[in-house]
């Protein structure tokens, strides 16, 4: 841990120019500036925090025995001339609530991309958690993102040592955000683990949502996040709350268990709510869901790459750019448009193959507008060929999704599958 003098952080950040504030929090604004030709970000205590050198001190005791890639790195600290100041790495994309609601949005993070982020923030809270840490102030703000959207979880000034081994709770004050707080702390202010775990479902609604976790201008019902969310949720309203610039490509496959995991992280009492490892493991089960559809997708691709080829008297890959336009629409339809039973996982859901839902029932047949122009006589017999060797060898470099996928006797029916939808 390196002690930084302050003047040398003055100089990084032009005499902390207000032109490089990127954040503000509890304890004061957050700098971005520039140290031996790299960026760091300088958080620094504001003379109205009411945080102070006991936050301080633990926050620099709390990191400096913590190592992970879901954690923001705290590379030093400078405590000279009243002044209290901690440097941590640099986060380019910032806070995962900017990209979610806002003016000013920097971009919009898509459905894959949103799970991408709720599957690292659940890897470094449940890290915390193996260590006998509670974080304390679980929100979206204090989830940042680097160049490539890998989220961290920031902002350690409140977070607790947990509770012994022989205990289950620790007493103390009430802190943390409002919006984000688990109702059953601030009743009996005995703090867990499963109060980071509330917390962490209202940022899953937040995902799903698009929406701050309080909203005054919003009808009275509507204005408390967590309340309004799990409402919904009874009432089987969930694809209404669906952020609308997301809404049209949130499938039920992963939507279904999605809102599942938002509802048990959201119980009212801590003892019904899953441990962070759980809810680690149920967001990865979503997210294997998507990018199955993903790999399902692009092994359309690739089928409609070869049926082109083929119908327009090309045997080989060697002409990729082939596709009919018709059917580049439709590749979405063919290979996502499915709506098999979802895993319950307050049941302790498994990944069998059987109910992953790649089967030839699950797809209607109006959605397909692939021409019947598109396969010529005699063409499907060497479809069905073509469409097994693409299953049998193909790999996602990214997913580490590989034939496994298609379980064994569904390449056929899938491949049967196919070709009915390409004759349609």
């Amino acid at each position: 841990m390196r002690s930084f003098r302050f003047h040398l952080l003055q100089q990084a950040t032009n005499y902390f120019d207000e032109a490089r504030v990127v954040g503000h929090g509890g304890f004061g604004k957050v700098y971005v500036g520039e140290l031996e030709g790299k960026k760091f970000a300088m958080k620094r205590r504001s003379l109205e925090s009411s945080q102070g050198q006991k936050e301080f001190q633990a926050e620099i005791e709390l990191l400096s025995g913590l190592n992970h890639r879901n954690l923001v790195s705290l590379i030093g600290f400078c405590d000279e001339e009243n002044e209290l100041i901690l440097v941590y790495e640099y986060m380019e994309k910032g806070s995962l609530m900017s990209h979610l609601y806002g003016s000013g949005k920097p971009s919009l993070l898509n459905w894959k991309q949103r799970l991408d982020v709720c599957v690292g923030t659940a890897k470094g809270l449940h890290y915390l958690h193996t260590k006998a840490i509670i974080h304390r102030d679980v929100k979206s703000s204090n989830i940042l993102l680097d160049e490539k959207l890998h989220a961290k979880v920031t902002d350690f000034g409140i977070s607790k040592p947990g509770p012994e081994l022989d205990q289950t709770h620790v007493i103390t004050e009430v802190k943390g955000s409002f919006g984000y707080l688990d109702p059953e702390y601030c009743k009996t202010m005995l703090l867990t683990q499963k109060s980071d775990v509330y917390s962490f479902g209202v940022v899953l609604l937040e995902v799903l949502c698009g929406r701050p976790a309080i909203d005054r201008t919003l009808p009275l019902e509507e204005v408390n996040l967590a309340d309004w969310g799990k409402e919904m949720l009874r009432n089987g309203q969930l694809e209404q709350i669906v952020d609308q610039e997301i809404s049209g490509t949130v499938k039920q496959r992963s939507l279904m268990p999605f809102g599942q995991i938002v509802a048990r992280c959201l119980e009212d009492k801590g003892a019904d709510r899953p441990s962070m490892g759980d809810v680690l493991r149920y967001l990865e089960y979503v997210h294997s869901l998507e990018a199955k559809k993903n790999a399902l997708t692009r092994s359309v691709a690739m089928i409609c790459v070869k049926i082109s080829n083929v119908a327009d008297g090309f045997s080989g890959p060697s002409t990729p750019h082939r596709v009919s336009p018709v059917l580049d629409d439709s590749i979405i339809s063919v290979a996502g448009n499915s709506d098999e039973p979802v895993h319950d996982i307050s049941a302790g859901s498994s990944d069998d193959e059987t109910d992953h839902g790649i089967s030839p029932g699950n797809s209607d047949e109006h959605d397909h507008n692939v021409s019947s122009q598109l396969i010529k006589p005699g063409i499907s017999k060497a479809l069905l060929r073509s469409n097994a060797k693409i299953f049998e060898r193909y790999e996602d470099p990214d997913h580490g999704v590989s034939s496994e996928l298609i379980g064994p006797g569904k390449r056929k029916a899938l491949t049967r599958s196919d070709a009915k939808i390409f004759e349609r």
